[in-house]
C-alpha cells in the first residue's frame, strides 16, 4: 500500500512538473499564472499523499494566491499581499516539523513578492530562484520526481528568462 501510495504521488508531480513546464514558457503574466493554478493544484495532490503538510499546504494558498492575481490584474491591492504573506506565516507555524519545512514558506514569500506586481521577466526570474528551495524540500522528503523536475524546472526558468531578454 505504501508503495502504491508513493508511486501515485510521483505520478501527480510528475504532472505538475509538465504543467509548471510549459506555464513559465508562456508569453503573459495570466496565462503563466492560470497555468500555474492547474501545477499548483497537482502539486498540492503530490505533497497530500506524501503527507508533506508544508508543502500540500503552501501549494493550497499558492492556488488562491496565483487565482487573486490573474483576478486582480493590473489593480492594486497590497493589503492582498498582505494578507497571503501572514497566510503563508500561520500555515508553517501550524504544519512546523523542522528548518526544512521552512523551505516553502521561503519559496512562497519571495515568489508572492517577485510576481505581486512583477511583469513577465519578473516572474521567470522569481520563479528561477525560488525553485532552488522547493529542491531543497523535495530533498527533505525524497521526491525523486519533484527532486527530477527542479532541476529541469531551474534550466527551464533560466532558458525562458535568457529567450525572453533575447526577444525584448
Amino acid at each position: 500500500m505504501a508503495n502504491s501510495r508513493y508511486l501515485w504521488s510521483q505520478i501527480f508531480a510528475f504532472l505538475a512538473f509538465v504543467v509548471s513546464i510549459y506555464a513559465y514558457q508562456r508569453n503573459t503574466k495570466k496565462k503563466i499564472l492560470s497555468t500555474m493554478i492547474i501545477a499548483n493544484t497537482l502539486n498540492l495532490v503530490h505533497y497530500a499523499i506524501l503527507n508533506a503538510y508544508s508543502g500540500c499546504i503552501t501549494k493550497v494558498v499558492g492556488f488562491f494566491r496565483d487565482l487573486a492575481i490573474v483576478k486582480k490584474g493590473k489593480r492594486k491591492a497590497n493589503w492582498l499581499l498582505i494578507v497571503f504573506i501572514v497566510i503563508y506565516l500561520i500555515v508553517t507555524v501550524l504544519t512546523y516539523k523542522g528548518l526544512y519545512s521552512l523551505l516553502p514558506l521561503l519559496a512562497a514569500s519571495i515568489y508572492i513578492c517577485g510576481i505581486w506586481n512583477g511583469k513577465e521577466l519578473t516572474i521567470k526570474k522569481t520563479a528561477f530562484v525560488c525553485y532552488f528551495f522547493w529542491l531543497a524540500y523535495n530533498i527533505c522528503i525524497f521526491s525523486i520526481v519533484a527532486i527530477i523536475s527542479n532541476i529541469v524546472s531551474i534550466i527551464s526558468a533560466f532558458v525562458a528568462v535568457k529567450r525572453y531578454k533575447n526577444k525584448g
